[in-house]
C-alpha cells in the first residue's frame, strides 16, 4: 500500500525526474548533511587494484541508475496503459510509450527477471492497442 499524507492528492508518476523531485532530493540530502557530491578521492594509477576496484563500483552505480531508470519508466508506462483504458488513447501516445520502453531495452534484459516481464508485457500491450487503433486517414 503507498504511503500517502491525508488530504493531499497522489503526484503523478513522471517518467524521469521533474524539477519538483529533484528539489525534494536537494533539500533531504542538504537537511542529511551531505554535500550531494561525494568527495574527490585520489586517484588510483590505471592498472592497479585499486583503479579496478573504484572502477567497478562506478560500473555498479551506473547499472543500478540505470535500472532504477528503467523501473521508473516501465511503473510510468504501466500506469499510462491503465487510465489509457478507460479513456481512448491516441495512437501518437502510444507510439511515444513505445519508444521509451525500447530505450531501457538494454538494461531490462541485463537486470531480467520481473523488470523484464513487466517491460515485455507492456510492449506487448502497446503492440496490441497499436494494432486495434483505426489508422490516420489523411
Amino acid at each position: 500500500m503507498p504511503l500517502r499524507i491525508e488530504g493531499i492528492a497522489p503526484a503523478p508518476l513522471t517518467p524521469e525526474p521533474d524539477d519538483a523531485e529533484l528539489a525534494a532530493a536537494a533539500l533531504l540530502e542538504s537537511m542529511a548533511g551531505g554535500s550531494g557530491k561525494p568527495q574527490k578521492a585520489d586517484k588510483p594509477q590505471k592498472g592497479t587494484p585499486a583503479y579496478y576496484r573504484q572502477l567497478s563500483v562506478k560500473i555498479r552505480e551506473a547499472h543500478a541508475a540505470e535500472a532504477r531508470a528503467a523501473q521508473r519508466y516501465i511503473s510510468y508506462t504501466e500506469q499510462r496503459l491503465h487510465t489509457a483504458a478507460s479513456s481512448d488513447a491516441t495512437g501518437g501516445s502510444l507510439a511515444e510509450l513505445e519508444r521509451g520502453l525500447f530505450k531501457h531495452q538494454d538494461t531490462v534484459e541485463r537486470e531480467g527477471g520481473e523488470l523484464l516481464r513487466r517491460w515485455q508485457h507492456c510492449l506487448a500491450d502497446i503492440t496490441v492497442r497499436m494494432m486495434q487503433s483505426p489508422l490516420p486517414t489523411s
